[in-house]
């Protein structure tokens, strides 16, 4: 893709779920090159395949929840919904991950010890592997991982300052 398309590919993607993907397209222009190299790891926050779509989505915003400062979280918010996912559901990981169901707890509790750099838990870490599998929890490995990259790009290229608190309008 040259880099007309890839620029007309993210404007399209930004209208289509009301993001200012800004940050990108500045990358874009500044190094198609850097932007090549970023542009190979967006596979990350996006792979699952033996991980429920749920359990996915609960990853990816409790990521966002603590990494972004809102519009990367309503973005994952927005993509969930169009996916699927229970819109309550997707309010609770955000307002009350307490009150989720324990399999989706422990996945939202092992994202954010994971994001803040707590202690394993290993009781935690063995119910997620006993309940969803262990390829699908080498999943969420990759997802933990890679949902931290927008947000960290965002700051890295002095862009943050577009962040806005969490509205929830997905």
């Amino acid at each position: 893709m040259d880099t007309q398309e890839a620029k007309e590919s993210l404007e399209q993607f930004g209208q289509h779920f009301d993001y200012d993907n800004g940050y990108l397209i500045q990358l874009l222009e500044d190094s198609p090159e850097a932007f090549e190299t970023f542009a190979a790891a967006q596979a990350m926050p996006n792979f699952h395949k033996v991980l429920p779509l749920e359990a996915f989505y609960v990853a990816k915003v409790a990521v966002m929840k603590t990494e972004d400062c809102g519009p990367c979280m309503n973005l994952s918010l927005k993509m969930g919904a169009e996916q699927g996912v229970d819109r309550e559901l997707l309010k609770a990981i955000v307002q009350a991950p307490q009150s989720l169901p324990q399999p989706l707890r422990d996945v939202h509790d092992h994202a954010m010890a994971v994001i803040q750099n707590e202690n394993d838990d290993a009781d935690r870490m063995e119910r997620i592997r006993n309940h969803y599998g262990i390829e699908a929890f080498a999943e969420l490995a990759v997802v933990i991982v890679g949902c931290r990259i927008y947000p960290t790009l965002k700051r890295a290229m002095g862009m943050a300052n577009h962040c806005e608190l969490t509205k929830l309008d997905f």
